[in-house]
């Protein structure tokens, strides 16, 4: 159940990141519309719970919260790194 919550949060988190503009526009050559961004955002918020959700069941009401808060701090500096610096889809050679 900690890999589902780290999974879950791992997809929140690169949900929220493909909801800005820069990122969407760097991963799939296009503009992302308000209806998109929300949607994006709403599956984000989701899996964060559903997140949340896993992890109190792998440790409990005690410990879940704190397993949680770990996970989720993993997941968001793995998905910001690897928006930033993993090379683009569709992003432009550097001249």
């Amino acid at each position: 159940m900690t890999a589902l919550a780290l999974l879950l949060a791992l997809i929140a988190f690169a949900a929220f990141g493909l909801s800005s503009h820069a990122h969407h526009r760097r991963w799939f050559n296009g503009r992302i519309t308000s209806a998109g961004k929300g949607v994006l955002r709403g599956a984000a918020w989701l899996t964060l719970a559903l997140s949340f959700v896993a992890a109190v069941a792998a440790s409990g009401w005690i410990f879940g919260p704190v397993l949680w808060t770990g996970v989720i701090m993993l997941a968001a500096g793995v998905v910001f790194l690897f928006l930033n610096l993993a090379p683009a889809r569709f992003e432009r050679p550097k001249t």
